[in-house]
């Protein structure tokens, strides 16, 4: 791609401002997905369709940059039903087919979530329904999909060692209404409902080197091993890695790279699945914001693609204009928030770049 096309992907006009933007465009490098294949990985971002009709320039930004792509809320619970027994798939059916006709896979998000869940299920849902309401989700959705995707998030966010639980176990409706055996449950009638599908336990705050994140990753491992030995098909483990920016001291070390190759042991392929970086406690200068943003993308990905089993880096958003941290964790001074590599106008800020070298300097997969 040369400068003034990489330009015109970014939805900039090359007549204004031309001699910044040409500088910009000389440290360009290839899209990112084009980074990522040559070292066997992917790269890819969360999307809604209706960024689309918001934003042209962001349809050409993410049809250049990715190659894996995450339904956003298409796929969420909430968004298929808002009756029991009754799912409507349009939206989702249209995801996946502008997935497939633009040659981009798909993760399914997600099955088994305590989030997200609609009003109907928080209803309805006991010991004595709550088994069969969580096989016959999975079998509704998963077989509607089937042969389709690339992978599931079967289940999400399923630790918590604030439970205080021995087992590290989130207190959600599904442990308590269930019990401890939901995980291995949802995971075989996943296999069966898709069996095509790579399946994915997608986690949060696992990259995190601190006393909470270490008693996740031993919960992790502990149930990974009890879950293999039974035979549960379990192929990969996502990392959310929904970032901040005041984490710089616990992120990327060594006890995470420990981490990242005991899961691989254990035969994991690994996916960092939601990266973004809240900004909210950086100063107001737009520069220094973004370099110490840069620098934390540059360490966690540098550590996190080392390990060869880590496949893919997702991000949670392309763009700053299309962003849940805006209303999630807004700035105090009411600045706009600047958690991912493009800005809202879809031209490359430094985390773009950071990412950019961290994927080169990756070693390629086998």
């Amino acid at each position: 791609m040369n400068r003034r096309d990489f330009v015109k992907v970014l939805g900039v006009s090359a007549m204004a401002g031309w001699a910044s933007l040409e500088a910009r465009a000389q440290a360009a490098v290839a899209p990112l997905k084009e980074l990522a294949d040559q070292k066997r990985l992917m790269f890819g971002s969360c999307l809604a369709l209706k960024y689309f009709n918001q934003s042209p320039a962001y349809k050409e930004l993410f049809l250049s940059q990715c190659d894996i792509a995450t339904p956003e809320l298409h796929m969420k619970w909430d968004s298929l039903s808002h009756q029991a027994g009754e799912y409507d798939f349009s939206n989702a059916d249209q995801f996946v087919a502008f997935c497939a006709a633009n040659r981009i896979k798909v993760r399914g998000h997600t099955l088994v979530w305590h989030d997200s869940l609609p009003a109907w299920v928080k209803q309805k849902i006991s010991p004595e329904t709550a088994k069969t309401m969580m096989l016959d989700h999975i079998h509704a959705v998963a077989g509607h999909f089937a042969g389709k995707l690339y992978s599931w998030d079967v289940v999400n966010e399923a630790l918590d060692p604030g439970s205080q639980r021995p087992d590290g176990l989130r207190a959600s409706p599904w442990l308590q209404d269930i019990g401890v055996d939901y995980i291995e449950q949802a995971f075989r009638a996943t296999a069966a409902a898709d069996p095509k599908a790579l399946l994915v336990w997608n986690e949060n705050y696992l990259e995190v080197s601190n006393g909470f994140g270490d008693a996740k990753r031993k919960a992790m491992l502990s149930q990974l091993d009890g879950l293999l030995a039974r035979g549960v098909p379990i192929h990969g483990i996502g990392l959310e890695a929904h970032l901040r920016s005041d984490q710089a001291n616990v992120l990327g070390d060594a006890s995470y790279e420990v981490f990242l190759g005991e899961l691989a042991k254990r035969g994991m392929k690994i996916f960092i699945t939601e990266l973004d970086i809240q900004d909210t406690s950086l100063p107001v200068d737009v520069g220094a914001r973004d370099k110490a943003i840069a620098d934390l993308y540059r360490k966690f990905l540098t550590a996190s693609l080392r390990q060869p089993a880590v496949r893919g880096v997702i991000t949670w958003g392309l763009s700053d204009s299309f962003t849940w941290i805006s209303g999630y964790r807004p700035r105090k001074d009411g600045l706009p928030v600047r958690p991912l590599p493009f800005d809202a106008n879809c031209q490359p800020k430094p985390a773009y770049y950071a990412i950019a070298e961290a994927l080169e300097a990756a070693p390629r997969r086998a």
